[in-house]
């Protein structure tokens, strides 16, 4: 869908009754935020490498996310790897901004302070390279009167086919406390199964995708070899 598209498909929602632009794009972004932050969709991970890591760096060493324009969280135990270009990988998890003074010294671990929107490396730190930075995108508000699709300007980077969701959260949202009038009311209940099996869809298939990512992973065996005696995998653990 386009905005133009998603626009004419809740006016026609909307029982051909027009939505102020202003109050539609902004509904549109409150269902967006619902519905982008239930899970870690695999549509919105994403990997940075722009920032290059020093083994000289202490505690007290700020690294920024400011050039990470669409940063929204980390995501994973291990959100941080830091890769000098060879064989050599070390991984960073995060430990909490307030205790930052207690963790200082204790390696592959790593502060966020949000408010600056910088991150900090603790411990003895004695690799350079580039540093591997798993995160949750953020995007960009959707335009109703853009004539460019949804997932390709990145407002709403999901396959077209689950694009009403928008549609139909942003009727519940505008009509679902209101007797707007008969047939409005009448419809919520329809329009209400059809958001919840539509998300359903898109769950079901992102949990594939996700599942498919992990299965049958041991990154000590090359492919093909089977797994280790002592391994456990998600397939062969029943």
């Amino acid at each position: 869908m386009t905005g133009t598209t998603l626009k004419t498909f809740i006016t026609g929602l909307n029982g051909g009754a027009s939505i102020d632009d202003v109050l539609m794009a902004t509904l549109i972004g409150v269902a967006k935020t619902i519905f982008q932050s239930e899970r870690d969709w695999m549509r919105l991970r994403k990997t940075d490498t722009s920032i290059s890591f020093s083994s000289g760096s202490t505690w007290q060493t700020s690294y920024s996310l400011a050039n990470i324009t669409d940063f929204s969280r980390f995501y994973g135990n291990f959100p941080i790897r830091i890769f000098d270009g060879n064989n050599r990988v070390e991984y960073y998890k995060q430990v909490p901004w307030s205790e930052r003074l207690q963790y200082k010294n204790i390696n592959n671990t790593f502060v966020f302070d949000e408010g600056d929107n910088k991150i900090y490396f603790n411990g003895t730190n004695s690799i350079s390279g580039t540093v591997y930075l798993n995160f949750i995108k953020s995007t960009i508000a959707v335009d109703v009167l853009s004539t460019v699709e949804l997932d390709v300007i990145g407002s709403f980077p999901f396959h077209s086919d689950y694009h009403p969701i928008l549609g139909f959260y942003v009727i519940g949202i505008s009509k679902g406390a209101i007797d707007y009038d008969e047939i409005n009311r009448g419809m919520l209940p329809s329009n209400q199964a059809a958001l919840v099996a539509l998300k359903s869809a898109a769950e079901k298939q992102d949990t594939q995708k996700q599942l498919t990512e992990v299965e049958q992973t041991d990154p000590y065996n090359p492919v093909g070899s089977g797994f280790r005696a002592d391994h456990i995998g998600i397939n062969n653990i029943f």
